[in-house]
Formats: C-alpha cells, sequence, structure tokens
C-alpha cells in the first residue's frame, strides 16, 4: 500500500486531531471497477490516522499487528478478520520483526448492489447501514471475528479464489468477483451474528434501543416537518452509524424508508378522508415537490394518488 496515492480530508468526527486524518479516495485506489483486492506479505506497513469511502476487510493469514480504532487497540493475529465501514478512522501499526501475511479486500456497495451507484453525498452510505453487525459504536462490540476450523478454511479458499480471478482478469471475472464477495459477507455476517455478546454490550444496545424508540416518536410526531438525519441523530445523541444500525434493527427499514413511507400512509389517509387537493396534500405532509411526491406515492401504493383516491371512493361509496 506504499505507492497509495492519498490526499488530505476535513472528516467530521469525535476525534480532536479529525484534521490530521488521511483520507484514502476511491477514484485514485480503484481502477476498472470498484472493487480490489491483493495480498500484503512480510510485513504490514504503518498506516497513522486515516479513513476511505469504501468498505475495507483484512484476514490475517500468519503473524500479529495491532490495530486501532480511535483510542480502542486490538491484537490481529492469525484467523482474525476485520471490516472497517465508510468514514471510520483506524490505524495499523506492525509488531517490530513479526512476519505477516495478510489479505485486503476494499469495495464501493455499488460494486454489489446498483442503487448506491447514484449516492452524491457519500456519508449516506451509513443510511443504508450495509454491513449491520459491524457498523456499530466502538464501545460496544470490538471490530473483529476470529475465525476457526471449517469456517477459517472456507474464508481462506474464497478469498484466495478473488484474488486469482482478480489477478487475472478472465472473461466473467466481475461476476464471479461479485459472488464471491456476497458469500464471504454472508459468512461473516453469520459468525458475528452467532457470536457471543456480554450482558454489559446488551445494556449498552438497550440503552440505544430507548433512545431510538423515542426519536421515533418524534419522528412520528413531526413527519410534516424538515427532518434531517444529521438533525435526527444530534437529537439522539449517537454517531450517525450506530443511529442508522439500531434505527433499521428497530424498524426494518432506513431512516429515508421509515419517513418517507409514514408520510404516504399519511397522505393515504387525507386522500381518503379529505377532498384537500393533491398539491396541498404534498405540501401538508412534508414533501416540497409535488413531482416527487407522485413519484414516490406511485413506487410505494402502485398507482398514483389521484387514481388511489378514485379507488378508495368506488369501494366506500
Amino acid at each position: 500500500m506504499g505507492g497509495i496515492q492519498m490526499k488530505k480530508y476535513q472528516y467530521n468526527n469525535n476525534s480532536k486531531n479529525s484534521t490530521n486524518v488521511r483520507f484514502f479516495d476511491s477514484e485514485y485506489e480503484m481502477n476498472k471497477i470498484p472493487f480490489k483486492i491483493y495480498k500484503l506479505e512480510n510485513n504490514v506497513p504503518i498506516l497513522n490516522d486515516h479513513t476511505h469511502d469504501y468498505i475495507q476487510l483484512w484476514y490475517v493469514l500468519k503473524g500479529a499487528f495491532r490495530h486501532s480504532i480511535n483510542d480502542y487497540e486490538y491484537e490481529m493475529v492469525k484467523g482474525d478478520l476485520f471490516v472497517i465501514p465508510p468514514f471510520v478512522v483506524h490505524r495499523v501499526r506492525p509488531n517490530e520483526g513479526e512476519c505477516v501475511k495478510v489479505i485486503g479486500c476494499e469495495f464501493l456497495p455499488q460494486f454489489i448492489d446498483d442503487r448506491f451507484e447514484n449516492i452524491s453525498n457519500s456519508n449516506d452510505f451509513f443510511d443504508f447501514a450495509y454491513l449491520e453487525p459491524f457498523m456499530v459504536s466502538q464501545d460496544m462490540v470490538k471490530p473483529k471475528l476470529n475465525l476457526q476450523g471449517e469456517i477459517q478454511a472456507q474464508v481462506e479458499e474464497i478469498l484466495e479464489e478473488m484474488l486469482l480471478e482478480y489477478n487475472n482478469l478472465d472473461k466473467y471475472y466481475e461476476i464471479f468477483l461479485k459472488g464471491d464477495l456476497l458469500k464471504l459477507l454472508a459468512i461473516i455476517i453469520r459468525e458475528y451474528n452467532s457470536g457471543y455478546q456480554s450482558s454489559e454490550d446488551k445494556e449498552t444496545f438497550q440503552k440505544y434501543r430507548d433512545a431510538i424508540s423515542g426519536t421515533i416518536q418524534y419522528i412520528n410526531e413531526h413527519y410534516n416537518e424538515e427532518l434531517r438525519l444529521d438533525d435526527v441523530c444530534k437529537r439522539s445523541m449517537m454517531s450517525k452509524t450506530y443511529f442508522c444500525y439500531i434505527f433499521k434493527s428497530l424498524t426494518r427499514k432506513t431512516f429515508s424508508e421509515y419517513l418517507i413511507d409514514l408520510r404516504i400512509q399519511k397522505s393515504m389517509e387525507l386522500l381518503v378522508e379529505t377532498s384537500m387537493p393533491v398539491t396541498e396534500i404534498c405540501y401538508k405532509i412534508g414533501f416540497n415537490d409535488v413531482t416527487h411526491f407522485c413519484r414516490m406515492f406511485k413506487k410505494v401504493v402502485g398507482v398514483s394518488p389521484t387514481n388511489y383516491r378514485n379507488i378508495a371512493s368506488d369501494k366506500y361509496s
């Protein structure tokens, strides 16, 4: 990774030295596809506080090194794997004289799901809680897994196969990479979910669940106002990453999905119970563009607002 191009990035996090954080940009890091995989042998480089706009996965084949997220340091040994979501500050420190082998895999979410491709604000990645088990507070869960036995062998086999496909660039290599990556992520999430969680962790999780429950009540009462994810996170006193993880675990929806569905539900009630024009309903429930409202209504309900009103009128007449 010594030849990686980097640039300064004003990262908005809780770190006191956030202006000293280096930013790895996928635009420079990745070539033909929003994915790359590599093997580091003999040792790992010293990587001071840095962040990136892609998801990063490292698996330790041999040796040991130290991996830190904010002020938490973890010893990484053979069989350990960590996943870092976009824009999380972390650093790597090698152990002097230690021979280390690591396979690194980095990708943007749109590599395996095109819905992410047109996201203009990179912070919105968190809104999808893409790797939910890892999109958590550092105070709650150590961001690593230790793989053993059959699972360890399976993960190593998948990573080696991905390395081969990526380096050979044979026909349909991208499809093979996507398939292997999906399988790898499924294994990681399954292993993570089957892992042990302490009573202290559960208490922390419950505390934040209660905070989110209060926030959901606030959204339900203020859905017709301008509600921004950043403001809602501040109100709940949680990081965007953790807020989105807990919010989706409770509602099975992202913040945006929940707000849109709630507004559409309210518009359906107004369409049936009042004679209010569609334009007036649009602004009353919190949308500021009629065309966008009609498009989202049809996406959720299946028909336009006018057609829905006519169908409801015929049904109850």
